[in-house]
């Protein structure tokens, strides 16, 4: 102990390094568990809002039907029944309906309910005004409210479906605005209150509920009354009632929003475990470098009668105080952190119900995980420092080689490593199976970690002869880059993880969204459709001049039905509007040719075809989405009241719309778009669709993926940095003697920076480019894997992100070096003779 806390002392500069890694593996780690538990504790406060007058709720366990479920089982003779039970108080049943909300310019979707008939079941809040008490009269939520305009007294109106025709809007008068429901379930929609009367209306009849509320009266026992409602349920021939508490219904929804499991927290997991390796790694190195560092001094310990145990055991309870230390300092960085990200949440509109959830298990986890990974780390060091008799200890150690035991035994487990994974992610890659490819992927990455001594030297050797001849300084950096090739491994292997990871990523995710955007383009050929709902006033010839009119499309093109044929209603076009809007131009047919979908042949293709009497090229494609399409010149002549038995006549069909939207447009203005075409054109917003909404979706969701996951790989990164600063200033520490003797011989203080600088970038620039080799290749066998049971892959490799990658590890590299080098410049060259 004493021998570890003098050491800790002595050497307390050359433990930052380690410190900085062990904390920032463990915050992350933590922060990973407070992250799980958090949005846990935010969606119960959020959902459980809906339930917070209520002592029990009733509800249908679906999951327990094999057959047809029923869509609303309590009707009001029912709850009327479980209302005049002696344990129970007030009932409310759980109604609510669809409708359009109108204001000025702007329309809304919104989500009806009423004002429940006991005051204390009310879970919407009141902002201002006041609730509905008669007809026509609607409280509006504050967010929809200051988008549009709306104040207490407006005018609004509401247009209620009731899936016989369009519905006429009816004007209500805003009685007051509401705060903005904290439950997830109300997602884009505005909630709005109105009367029960109104309520029912809206609801045509359909009088059945799916969920009720229940008060108990007082002194009444929850668990009894449940039993007794259940039994109330199934005697009136509910099948499968289920009946719980507030907090126990409050964690069934939050179980089925995550689907039974929290996917967030293992995702984030798996980052944090990669943060953890990259950090094993750097404490591992440094410990490994201050070992072989203090040689002398263990050997002279040793010689004054220091046993083995001693000497591994101080090394030992060096690495336990500093994990201790780092761990807990890791876990206040992580509970700040998240502390930060949860207050800046809980200010966004609709997330106020954010809360943070420290559980005591994500702190003991995070400092046991990190302690034991320091202990590990600095176990192999350890064990090398007692291996060596204290004569030896003056003799520097041999590293691993093909010409010594270790690095044999290194070759034969890396080699095999290496086979084996390669194997699995071939298997993996070419069945389309992730899970498999993923145990390759990792079993090739440690053999490669594992033979990196033997082949990450020479590599930097090789590299090192091109610049040898440029002068001095780069023929001392290239010797010694290599002259300690333990060293030289440790230095690369950090960033070699952080560079692959990272290139992984970036391959994968160009290569998905390259595969995205083909499949999407070979399922909607065009960014917006909209078909005719049956509603709205036909699309007449100005109906394409309509669409086109609209802010965010650009071309567009009307199809009109023009024949019969054995593969469906033929519509027609103008080619080169046609051209315009298409996102393949090729697939606008040429005369005399029809183009047919692919669902419209079993097996054997077609080659020719007849429509109204005229023999046509059948041209086959791609798209599934496709309908029977020919040319208006084509058409010419055709008698489109021709019918075929038992098909109407295509003159009484309505036309198709195309359009071709922005580039510019994100997915809200591609929603918004949405909106804007169906009120343009008359139809509801489902009868605007294409491939528009969901391409931008598809973009933005693997955008954001990517800027999350760059983000966690970057704590690799920088824990990865940290190592290869800290290994470059334990090298150049040790090679003090060194270095003051060329000062000695005539190197200056300017020659001996830029030998130590081009040392550092010579290792991180290989490092780098194999990193970049390994992560290409692993990105595009990962999206095969993940994605070639969908469609065919696409190779698209981010060639200016990569070259960013390897920009950045280069740079990284050099200003690792600054410091070490101005400390070893500063250093006179008598004073650096004199070190010891």
């Amino acid at each position: 102990m004493t021998l570890a806390w003098a050491n800790v002392r002595s050497y307390a500069r050359r433990y930052i390094a380690v410190v900085l890694a062990v904390m920032i593996g463990t915050a992350f780690l933590a922060a990973t568990l407070m992250v799980g538990s958090s949005a846990t504790a935010s969606l119960q406060q959020s959902i459980g809002t809906g339930y917070k007058h209520a002592d029990l709720i009733a509800s249908v366990d679906y999951d327990a039907y094999t057959g047809e479920v029923p869509d609303a089982p309590y009707d009001p003779e029912l709850l009327a029944e479980v209302e005049g039970l002696d344990a129970v108080r007030d009932v409310q049943p759980d109604l609510s309906a669809g409708a359009r909300l109108g204001s000025g310019d702007s329309t809304f979707q919104a989500r009806l309910h009423s004002v429940p008939a006991a005051a204390d079941f009310r879970s919407t809040e009141l902002a201002e005004g006041e609730f509905p008490d008669a007809a026509h009269e609607l409280t509006v939520d504050t967010a929809t409210a200051e988008r549009a305009g709306i104040d207490v007294g407006d005018t609004v109106s509401l247009a209620i479906p009731t899936g016989e025709q369009e519905p006429a809007p009816v004007a209500y008068r805003v009685s007051g605005l509401t705060v903005v429901s904290a439950n997830p379930a109300m997602g884009a929609f505005t909630e709005v209150v109105v009367t029960p009367e109104s309520l029912q209306e809206a609801l045509a009849g359909a009088i059945g509920a799916t969920s009720f509320q229940l008060k108990l009266a007082d002194g009444a026992d929850a668990g009894a009354a449940a039993e007794e409602v259940s039994g109330v349920l199934r005697a009136a021939g509910v099948e499968h009632p289920q009946v719980l508490t507030a907090a126990e219904q409050t964690v069934q929804d939050v179980a089925s929003l995550s689907g039974g499991s929290d996917q967030l927290t293992v995702v984030l997991l798996v980052f944090a475990l990669v943060a953890l390796v990259v950090t094993g790694l750097v404490v591992t190195n440094t410990f490994s470098v201050l070992v072989t560092q203090r040689t002398r001094e263990l050997a002279l310990l040793r010689t004054l009668g220091a046993a083995r145990g001693q000497i591994r055991g101080a090394v030992v309870l060096e690495s336990v105080i500093i994990g201790v230390v780092a761990s807990a300092l890791g876990v206040l960085l992580a509970v700040g952190v998240m502390s930060g990200l949860i207050g800046y949440v809980a200010t966004l509109p609709g997330t106020a119900f954010a809360v943070l959830s420290v559980p005591v298990s994500s702190v003991l986890i995070g400092l046991g995980v990190g302690t034991a990974m320091t202990i590990l780390a600095a176990w192999i060091p350890a064990r090398q420092a007692t291996r060596v008799a204290p004569l030896a200890a003056l003799r520097p150690a041999d590293g691993a080689s093909v010409r010594n035991r270790a690095g044999r035994a290194r070759l034969v487990l890396g080699g095999l490593g290496v086979l084996l994974g390669a194997a699995l992610l071939a298997f993996g890659a070419f069945n389309a199976n992730l899970l498999v490819s993923f145990a390759g992927g990792f079993v090739s990455f440690i053999g490669i970690l594992m033979i990196g001594s033997l082949f990450l030297p020479p590599a930097v050797s090789a590299v090192g002869r091109l610049v040898s001849g440029t002068g001095v300084p780069a023929k001392l950096a290239a010797l010694n880059s290599v002259r300690n090739p333990g060293r030289t491994t440790a230095t690369a292997t950090a960033l070699l993880i952080g560079v692959t990871l990272v290139s992984m990523i970036l391959v994968g995710a160009q290569s998905a969204k390259a595969t995205f955007d083909q499949g999407l383009a070979a399922e909607y050929p065009v960014d917006v459709t909209v078909q005719h709902d049956g509603v709205a006033a036909p699309f007449g010839a100005d109906a394409a001049d309509r669409l086109t009119a609209v802010d965010g499309v650009e071309h567009a093109v009307r199809l009109v039905p023009v024949a019969d044929s054995e593969y469906g209603t033929v519509y027609a076009a103008d080619p080169e509007a046609l051209g315009a809007v298409l996102n393949d131009p090729s697939l606008v047919p040429a005369r005399g040719e029809i183009l047919l979908p692919d669902t419209a042949f079993d097996e054997t293709v077609v080659k020719e075809t007849s429509v109204d009497g005229d023999s046509l090229t059948v041209r086959p494609t791609d798209v599934d989405a496709f309908v029977p399409l020919v040319t208006a010149d084509t058409a010419a002549g055709w008698d489109a009241e021709a019918t075929v038995a038992g098909q109407p006549s295509p003159a009484d069909l309505p036309a198709i719309l195309w359009a071709d939207a922005s580039d510019s447009l994100d997915v809200a203005g591609a929603q918004e778009l949405q909106s804007t075409i169906a009120a343009a054109l008359g139809v509801e917003d489902y009868s605007v669709g294409g491939g528009l909404i969901e391409r931008q979706m598809f973009t933005t969701v693997i955008d954001m993926l990517l800027m999350v996951v760059t983000g966690l790989l970057a704590v690799a990164v920088l824990i990865a940095l940290i190592g290869v600063a800290n290994t470059l200033s334990l090298s150049i520490l040790e090679r003090t003697r060194e270095n003051s003797l060329l000062r000695a011989l005539g190197l200056t203080t300017r020659q001996l920076r830029g030998m130590l600088a081009l040392e550092a970038v010579l290792i991180a620039g290989v490092a780098a480019l194999i990193g970049l080799g390994l992560g290409t290749a692993y990105g595009l066998l990962g999206t095969q894997s993940a994605l070639g049971f969908l469609t065919e892959v696409v190779v698209d490799l981010p060639w200016i992100q990569l070259a960013a990658v390897l920009a950045v590890a280069v740079c990284a590299g050099l200003l690792a070096s600054v410091v070490p080098a101005r400390r070893a410049a500063r250093l006179s060259p008598v004073a650096g003779l004199a070190t010891e």
